[in-house]
């Protein structure tokens, strides 16, 4: 018989707990059986075991002295966990004891576990789908999971293949080397049987501890990766050469290489505009004519975060003012008689996403000025006879010669939209700044000239650098381009001879007293200014204060002189 102290340590455990004799009879069965179970103890106590003892028969375990553990039991709508072992005494089996747990799932553990299954069902239908090859392994090398398809490409089962060493399942595998290093190979080549494949293998962790890995087969077929290179090269191709055709359509030709900066005021700007270019901020290009503005206009687009947008070219004085805003701004069908079907986008639209460059802003009438300055302050441009406006993302470079100051103060150029278009101001110098520059800039010219017109001049003559060096170049690069792509064609090849020049060039030199002059009396006195300069230069030993005191003027004009003339580095 069991002792009152035992009984009551009995009843205190969470599990239940019945105890048998060797006869079978129930000597007791603690209060968490009772409730598992469904019975009370005066029904069973003194009871034989068969009445109540669900699933394999307790009197097995006693009759052959082995437990039987960790047995999962129905009884009624509950599912019970039993383990049995034979109880002993003096090495005589006088009972056994049956240990019941409850693993009847609550309705919320029942749809965790169905919510569950149906995840794992999708993961494996995500794995079959998604590699031609998955094959996974624990920290024993021993295959855990293999898709249906690394299967077929093996010729082996699922059933086959889990539960084997991989290094059976697949030849040549590195799974061991990649656990044993716990680095990932990534895309390497493999061979299989006689075909050649792409796999990539990665350590799984736990805990920072390498617990197994998993292997993908990337291609299965290196024929199929090499066609589908070919067709990505094709493509590439393609998208090279629309990319190409649209830059011509809508882009840029010119680059800051395209700019020959042998004079360090030429430098300057273009340093300066390389800076501007990265910024957001709208830019104001100032220079006379021919100096190169729209050549900076598309230099600064190429180079700025907006260089693969469209650049688009307006330029104000080309365009009759009656047919500007519909030119800028665009119209919608039926906006007026004559209106293209459909509509038109105007160039501030076809700019989007790019650089609208407005040339010759100064030209630009007043009421147009007024809705470019809502373009640039309000993001939005709206058609001519359109009820809602469309949001645009412009970046404006603004060009001109002419005065703007001046042109404000007569009431021909809107302050608002002066200081809304000048955040970066580019000055380019004029060419008779950079006299010290001329000819290397005409030799530049003439090397370029050369390979676009099939000609092989070689240089000029003196009489023609004289003329290069004393003329003011009014239309500056362009006039300066002019006269050496006439000049060439004209000679053809050799030397550029004061014939090949235009006739404005060579009635401007006479011979006086056996020297050739010209006529330019500005260039002339230039001439002597430069001569003059350098011998006061010259009689101070070059200390420049001294030479202003020679000349009798003030060290700053010295100075401006000397840069005028590019004698500043003398």
């Amino acid at each position: 018989m069991l002792s009152a102290h035992i009984l009551d340590l009995l009843d205190s455990l969470p599990l239940g707990l019945m105890v048998i004799d060797r006869g079978g009879i129930i000597l007791h069965l603690n209060q968490a059986g009772c409730r598992l179970l469904g019975v009370d103890l005066s029904e069973v106590r003194q009871q034989h075991i068969s009445r109540i003892d669900p699933g394999t028969d307790i009197l097995d375990v006693m009759q052959s002295g082995k437990a039987s553990l960790r047995t999962e039991v129905r009884f009624g709508d509950k599912l019970l966990l039993v383990d049995r072992v034979p109880y002993t005494e003096e090495g005589k089996i006088i009972g056994a004891i049956s240990v019941i747990q409850d693993m009847t799932p609550s309705p919320e553990a029942a749809r965790r576990i169905s919510e569950q299954e149906r995840e794992l069902h999708q993961l494996r239908e995500l794995i079959e789908q998604l590699y031609d090859g998955l094959v996974m392994c624990d920290r024993n090398g021993i295959v855990t999971m293999i898709n249906q398809a690394y299967c077929d490409f093996l010729g082996t089962t699922i059933e086959e293949a889990i539960g084997r060493p991989i290094t059976e399942v697949i030849e040549n595998t590195r799974m061991p080397q990649v656990m044993e290093t716990g680095q990932p190979e990534l895309g390497h080549l493999m061979k299989v049987g006689s075909r050649d494949i792409i796999v990539s293998r990665v350590p799984m962790r736990e805990g920072g501890r390498v617990i197994g890995a998993m292997g993908k087969v990337i291609f299965n077929d290196l024929r199929e990766l090499r066609s589908l290179v070919e067709r990505c090269n094709l493509m590439e191709k393609k998208l090279d050469y629309y990319r190409q055709e649209l830059k011509r359509a809508v882009g840029t030709r010119y680059s800051f290489d395209s700019i020959f900066a042998d004079h360090h005021l030429l430098r300057e700007t273009i340093h300066m505009a390389k800076k501007a270019a990265s910024s957001r901020s709208s830019i104001l290009i100032l220079g006379e004519s021919g100096t190169g503005k729209e050549l900076f206009a598309q230099a600064i687009h190429g180079v700025s975060p907006r260089s693969e947008g469209p650049f688009v070219r307006v330029n104000c004085a080309a365009i009759p003012k009656d047919l500007m805003e519909a030119e800028l701004f665009g119209y919608e069908e039926g906006a007026f008689t004559g209106a293209r079907k459909g509509g038109k986008p105007g160039k501030v639209e076809l700019a989007h996403g790019g650089t609208l460059f407005l040339d010759e802003i100064g030209d630009m009438p007043l009421d147009m000025q007024v809705k470019m300055l809502r373009v640039l302050q309000e993001k939005e441009v709206e058609r001519i006879g359109a009820t809602r406006p469309v949001q645009v993302d412009i970046r404006v470079i603004a060009a001109t010669h002419r005065p703007l100051e001046k042109l404000m103060e007569e009431g021909k150029f809107r302050e608002d939209l002066y200081y809304r278009l000048n955040v970066f101001t580019i000055t380019i110098p004029p060419l008779r700044v950079q006299s010290g520059s001329i000819i290397a800039m005409a030799r530049h010219l003439i090397h370029k000239l050369n390979r676009e017109l099939y000609t092989s001049v070689s240089g000029f003559s003196p009489r023609v650098e004289d003329v290069f060096r004393s003329h003011s170049w009014p239309g500056n690069m362009r006039e300066l381009h002019n006269v050496l792509e006439r000049a060439i064609q004209l000679a053809d090849h050799g030397t550029l001879e004061l014939e090949h020049l235009p006739p404005y060039l060579q009635e401007r030199r006479v011979v006086v007293n056996g020297e050739s002059v010209t006529l330019d009396l500005e260039a002339e006195l230039a001439k002597t200014e430069k001569k003059v300069l350098l011998h006061a230069l010259q009689k101070a030993e070059g200390n420049k204060v001294k030479a202003a005191s020679l000349l009798g003027i003030h060290r700053a004009s010295l100075y401006r002189k000397l840069e005028k003339y590019g004698l500043d580095a003398t």
